[in-house]
């Protein structure tokens, strides 16, 4: 079985790098701190890589200790464990560790992911990375402490909506019980990752509502962020994690997209459904990826033509 088979391989190897994708998200996040945490109690010597700085919302994560630049490993890690990354090139400069890598351990729950370590254990049925996570450190042996709970609610709380989205299961529930019942707060985590915003990240929101068109008689809701808007609200793209939401709770959406441009301008493109549109089908025909209900991708400016050909593939599987 293939968990056995990851949790052998972290058992014999002392040396573990750990990696998500760039512009980590809270699933990212708290996946990684939590497996680095488990792993250090079992004595290993543990390192986080980052690509970049860790959102503010985050900031209460345990396990900050562990992390590191990519460029600034403080040894090579015999093992990478990849989490929540759903291709090679998602692991930005963190490549170099998996061209260095004895063993490269892939754990994710996209469906679009290219399958592309030693060990790959993928369950698309998992709501987060952290719940697949989750069975690493049971299945090693690791009593859950309060600061792994945290990192572990935390990373499933930020992928399904604080369990508002239907990928929310049995599971995921049965699984957030169990570290509420060892000291997880649920309503302060909610609150940090959905509600509290700073000033700058609150000015950013209403400018980027402003952006919001809809299209297809009120299916589609297009919303735009600048690299002008970006500089005069000071917001950086780790900023910007749920406000797409704000798109896709419109009444009447189906499909929300949040475009931005990036410093050298090309384009980022999140997508969003509400019930029946897959948007990875049209992540993939740019050649992204994700899941049914969220997915991404990027393609080159300018701003309007990235719009144009994103309306036009949504009119083709959109039942308007």
């Amino acid at each position: 079985m293939i968990l056995s088979d990851i949790v052998k391989h972290l058992m014999q190897n002392d040396n573990i790098g750990i990696i998500s994708h760039v512009t980590p998200d809270g699933d990212a996040l708290g996946s990684s701190a939590a497996l680095g945490l488990a792993l250090e109690r079992l004595g290993k010597r543990v390192v986080v890589l980052r690509n970049d700085r860790l959102p503010s919302k985050y900031s209460f994560l345990p396990g900050s200790h562990l992390a590191v630049d990519c460029e600034k490993a403080p040894f090579k890690p015999d093992i990478l464990v990849a989490l929540d990354c759903g291709d090679v090139e998602r692991l930005g400069s963190g490549v170099m560790h998996y061209e260095a890598a004895g063993t490269v351990i892939n754990i994710d729950h996209h469906l679009s992911n290219t399958m592309f370590g030693n060990l790959n254990l993928v369950d698309t049925n998992a709501a987060a990375t952290a719940e697949i996570v989750y069975q690493v450190i049971k299945l090693m042996g690791i009593a859950l402490d309060l600061d792994i709970a945290i990192c572990l609610f935390t990373a499933i709380a930020a992928d399904t909506g604080c369990f508002r989205y239907d990928n929310t299961s049995i599971v995921t529930h049965g699984i957030a019980g169990e570290l509420i019942s060892i000291g997880v707060k649920s309503s302060e985590i909610c609150r940090r990752i959905y509600s509290l915003r700073t000033l700058e990240q609150t000015k950013m929101l209403g400018r980027a509502i402003d952006s919001i068109k809809l299209y297809h008689g009120g299916k589609t809701a297009i919303m735009k962020i600048t690299k002008k808007m970006m500089q005069e609200t000071g917001c950086g793209q780790e900023d910007l994690e749920g406000v797409i939401e704000f798109a896709r709770d419109i009444e009447g959406v189906e499909i929300a997209a949040l475009l931005r441009e990036t410093d050298d301008g090309e384009i980022k493109v999140g997508l969003r459904s509400n019930e029946y549109a897959d948007t990875s089908e049209i992540a993939a025909s740019f050649n992204g990826g994700g899941h049914r209900k969220a997915s991404g991708y990027t393609v080159g400016g300018p701003m309007d033509a990235a719009v144009e050909t994103l309306l036009d593939r949504i009119e083709k599987i959109l039942r308007v």
